[in-house]
């Protein structure tokens, strides 16, 4: 078999092959469209129906995201909760500071209603 012969048979495998896609694909075609035609109405409006309640749930989602994002915009970050966490313990260093300046002005007023007390007794 020479050179030529081969070639023959080689396209005219090809073209058997480009034929047989050829057909395949408009059968595919075919059918796709029949069972297009046969969707009713009542699909159409099913999917219609769906559609309005996605719409509607979507709506619904969005306006959750965007009143979450509204709050969230006044939160305060990491730094700033951290700055505060700071500087509540510093005031409870102050108030412990504090608390211990006091205890020896409550004994003084302890001592002078007890004295007050005293003097009305007698």
């Amino acid at each position: 078999m020479d050179i030529g012969t081969a070639a023959q048979w080689g396209s005219l495998f090809v073209a058997a092959l480009a034929l047989i896609y050829t057909v395949a694909s408009a059968r595919s075609r075919v059918s796709q469209d029949q069972l297009a035609k046969k969707a009713s109405a009542d699909d159409v409006a099913v999917m219609h129906t769906r559609l309005e309640v996605l719409a509607t749930r979507l709506d619904g989602v969005e306006d959750r995201v965007t009143r979450a994002e509204g709050e969230l915009e006044h939160m305060p970050d990491r730094d700033t909760t951290h700055r505060l966490e700071m500087a509540i313990a510093r005031l409870e260093g102050r108030m412990e500071t504090m608390d211990e300046r006091l205890k020896p002005i409550a004994e003084i007023s302890r001592r002078l209603q007890d004295m007050v007390m005293e003097n009305k007794l007698k």
